[in-house]
């Protein structure tokens, strides 16, 4: 029987595999013209590389995102060539993407910086008033051994651009002599449409540390965001929630929910959350980079694909389904004494290890569940407990989720707070959008 660390690791990696990343192998593609446009979703438009006039380059993009639409047969003809399979992923996957590929919104840049051991070039930007996605490339003439890169840092006129989440990988360990990443940066604030230089720094540390300048000036102009205020209040399964307001960008749609405090269940996720047009055409949640934010109003929003560059006559919000535990479902635990003194009532949770510094669990979800399910943890005296990590992996029908502890140095017993559980109410909420 496989030991149940390797299992961890492999399942681990599985889904790591799955992240849409392209490698060095897509460039040969584009010099092929099938490249041109392919990553739509992963953002690296390497754009014309002077291999065709402007205008037949678009053509054969267009040509090629359609065909993998239509063509099952051709999308998997495609993911066979080295390197590609993440790209048709990419194209099939988020209809906001595609979009900004077809409308020329994404902006190649051609900025480098190195240390002598190190490259690093930036490859291109999509930015709008919501954040950017930023494409680079780490190229190291020795191969990349046991990279590790600190959260970067973006800056408009010496001073950091505050954000609300930053999402990245880091470089490919495997000995690859080059290896192209995404770093998704969401702002804390709205750009402001007339700021147009910035300034990428990146610390990547293999053995030493390795820093580097990357300044870059947007020549498109950033398109203004689309704003509806709507605060109208809702009803599902018993719970109200005032959905307040949807921002429509070119990276994202931002759907900024506030849940009543008097509700007598959490609302851990919106597992159907879209807009509709009138012909049924669907933007959903975004799969890749960051998909929601918590505010400090107290209010959360949730990211969708966005509809910026389609005009639709009528459009709505909707959502029927629901994950949602009620507040006195909770998971109570002495990480001293190794008791459990409480647990969800539906028996589907196992504690499985338990000390000062750790917590893991085993939850029966069924197979497609995928979330990671933990949260959180506060002690006796509703401080915050310090993490050091948190992970999640899946077995069969059971998903595992742990947290770390930076120390034990907290008050017992300790109230662990859930990200999402296979727990759901159901209804029918519809928002119109005038």
């Amino acid at each position: 029987m496989i030991d149940r660390e390797e299992e961890r690791l492999r399942h681990m990696k599985d889904r790591l595999d799955k992240i849409p990343i392209p490698e060095e192998a897509l460039s040969c593609a584009i010099r092929a013209g099938v490249r041109q446009e392919s990553q739509g979703r992963t953002l690296k438009k390497k754009a014309i590389k002077m291999i065709w006039p402007a205008a037949a380059a678009a053509v054969l993009l267009l040509a090629f995102v359609l065909s993998i639409r239509i063509s099952p047969a051709f999308a998997q003809a495609v993911s066979s060539l080295p390197g590609m399979a993440p790209v048709v992923e990419l194209i099939q996957n988020d209809k906001g993407m595609k979009a900004i590929i077809d409308n020329e919104y994404y902006e190649e840049l051609h900025v480098t910086d190195n240390d002598g051991s190190f490259t690093i070039t930036l490859n291109g930007i999509i930015a709008d008033q919501s954040g950017m996605v930023i494409s680079f490339t780490v190229d190291s003439a020795a191969g990349l051994k046991d990279p590790f890169l600190e959260t970067p840092e973006l800056y408009h006129n010496g001073q950091l651009i505050e954000h609300r989440g930053i999402s990245f990988n880091y470089p490919s360990d495997d000995g690859k002599i080059s290896n192209e990443q995404l770093i998704h940066y969401n702002f804390a604030e709205p750009l402001a449409p007339d700021v147009t230089d910035f300034e990428l720094r990146l610390k990547l540390r293999e053995g030493d540390t390795s820093v580097f300048s990357l300044p870059f000036t947007l020549k498109k102009p950033i398109a203004q965001s689309k704003s509806h205020q709507l605060n109208q209040t809702v009803t599902i399964g018993g719970q109200k929630l005032t959905i307040r307001s949807i921002d429509i960008h070119p990276l994202r749609v931002e759907v900024n929910v506030m849940e009543d405090p008097d509700n007598t269940m959490d609302i851990l996720q919106y597992e159907d959350m879209r807009l509709e047009s009138e012909s049924g055409e669907v933007w959903s949640s975004i799969s890749n980079g960051i998909t929601a934010t918590w505010e400090e109003d107290g209010s959360e929003t949730y990211f969708l694909q966005s509809n910026f560059f389609t005009q639709p006559d009528r459009l709505v919000f909707r959502m029927s389904r629901l994950q949602a535990l009620q507040k006195t479902e909770q998971l109570v635990v002495n990480t001293l004494t190794g008791k459990v003194l409480e647990t969800p009532s539906d028996g589907k949770l196992e504690v499985t290890k338990l000390s000062p510094t750790l917590v893991e669990t085993k939850l029966k979800t069924g197979a497609e569940f995928g979330y990671g399910y933990l949260r959180d943890a506060v002690d006796s005296n509703g401080k915050t407990i310090d993490l050091a990590s948190g992970g999640s992996w899946q077995i069969d029908d059971y998903s595992y989720s742990d947290l770390t502890f930076k120390n034990g140095d907290y008050s017992n017993p300790i109230t662990i707070h859930f990200f999402a559980y296979p727990n759901y109410i159901e209804g029918d909420v519809t928002v119109r959008l005038e």
